[in-house]
């Protein structure tokens, strides 16, 4: 049976690339690459698998060079992101000269653009995914033209643009967690380690025209195919899991049923997930607590009504104030994400968006700076209106700002974000709140972690 290598390549800094999003992380936390887990149950039914995390692995350049050297695949599907490629490009390039005949396939935020640019500029390239949790990258292996792909053909570039599903379900073979570095993987919020980081839908039916995901389609597992994977990770002997969709809950009645399941099957996992405010309504956070959810992060992303509905949140502040308020009620913990610097945003929206921060009392709070993504209409904003300079490198996590407001400079932008850590997380009662909400030694050292990253984001 022929070798296909799943690659996370390596870096200098500690990167996340996954899901289209890619990003350095904050706070040392690293869970498993969606695709790369997604694709290791659908290309082991036909190929053996190799999984090199160069990142959770800490490998050096070199090292994992020797290591892919030795296995000569028939193939490398790799990911990388805006935040990388200056390092993840001459990586790979290495890796071609040395292995020819080795097809190197990528996915990632970087590559959902300019496919004829790209495919022309990097020769060593052979074909770019578009969606990784179809079969179309075996029929591409197996010398087929398949959907959701580029690829050269003929000395051709052919390009079968993403098929954007909305309202379907879909089922995936169980990833391979065996094959992944379950021990190196940390996330703020899991109460234990190993954890499993599980996509139960791809996509989101939201338009938050700051986001891609809109742009890929939406579309779900059916409850069966997600239980069958639920009860293999509670079989490798995990009690923790990471929902990592876009927004848990957003088709109501498949949810319903899932955490129906998972009560019934009594599989008493503590899980964590993202969702919003209009769609975990006090029924559904019951049941979700029924179901073992600790902990829900929230994308609220600004505390100016008029800013959240000029890109399209479709949520207001009275709608998450609800939704916070019923967390706290059954006592769900509560992580809040917001982005400072989109073009709308002055001094004053900013500093809103602080106190609403304060105001709402989450348990953790990430304050992002607004960046350009490949796929947005914020990118395309970003472009008409000469707000950035280079709309290529970016973190996604906005460690630091690469685009000016109509309002604010960069400059600004970032010591309004300075500003909103130090006022958010130096309160003496949030504080003490936090220390005496620890529960176990695993969540000890990941405060203690948390603790360093964001001094370090203060001072810096």
């Amino acid at each position: 049976m022929k070798t296909v290598v799943l690659l996370n390549p390596p870096g200098k800094q500690l990167y996340l690339r996954d899901y289209y999003c890619s990003k350095i992380s904050k706070t040392g936390y690293l869970y498993h690459p969606t695709e790369l887990l997604v694709l290791s149950g659908i290309l082991s039914e036909h190929y053996n698998i190799k999984v090199i995390d160069a990142i959770a692995e800490q490998l050096s350049a070199e090292h994992c060079y020797e290591k892919i050297k030795k296995l000569d695949p028939l193939a490398i599907v790799f990911i990388t992101g805006s935040v990388s490629y200056h390092e993840d490009f001459p990586f790979l390039r290495s890796i071609k000269e040395t292995l020819p005949n080795t097809l190197l396939i990528g996915s990632g935020d970087i590559l959902n653009d300019n496919h004829y640019e790209i495919m022309d500029k990097e020769k060593w390239l052979d074909a770019i995914l578009l969606d990784f949790t179809t079969h179309d990258i075996i029929q591409y292996l197996q010398g087929d033209q398949p959907n959701n792909m580029v690829y050269r053909l003929n000395n051709e570039t052919i390009v079968k643009p993403r098929i954007r599903e909305k309202g379907i379900e879909f089922s995936i073979p169980i990833p391979r967690y065996e094959l992944f570095p379950n021990n190196k993987y940390r996330y703020p919020f899991v109460r234990g380690a190993p954890f499993a980081t599980v996509l139960t839908d791809y996509g989101c039916p939201y338009k938050c025209s700051f986001c891609i995901m809109s742009q890929i389609g939406f579309k779900w597992r059916s409850v069966e195919n997600v239980m069958e994977e639920l009860q293999y990770i509670k079989s490798l002997g995990m009690r923790d899991v990471y929902f990592n969709d876009q927004t848990f809950g957003a088709n109501r009645k498949r949810a319903v049923q899932l955490l129906n399941q998972m009560i019934d099957s009594q599989l008493n996992f503590r899980w964590m997930c993202f969702s919003r405010g209009d769609v975990t309504t006090l029924e559904l956070l019951k049941l979700m607590k029924k179901a073992g959810c600790h902990t829900i992060i929230y994308g609220v992303e600004s505390g100016n009504n008029d800013i959240l509905k000029k890109y399209q949140k479709a949520i207001t502040k009275e709608k998450v104030r609800e939704a916070f308020a019923h967390c706290k009620q059954l006592q769900i913990r509560i992580a809040a994400t917001f982005i400072l610097g989109l073009p709308e945003d002055t001094v004053e929206t900013i500093e809103e968006t602080i106190s609403f921060a304060k105001e709402i009392n989450c348990d953790f709070v990430s304050f992002n700076v607004a960046v350009p993504r490949i796929g947005t209409e914020l990118r395309q904003e970003a472009i008409d209106s000469n707000l950035a300079e280079d709309v290529q490198e970016m973190d996604q996590s906005g460690n630091y700002p690469i685009m000016d407001t109509h309002n604010l400079s960069k400059q600004q932008i970032h010591a309004l974000h300075k500003r909103a850590l130090w006022e958010f997380y130096s309160r003496p009662h949030y504080l003490f709140n936090r220390l005496f909400s620890i529960k176990t030694f695993y969540e000890l050292k990941s405060n203690l972690h948390d603790l360093t990253g964001i001094v370090k984001s203060v001072l810096k």
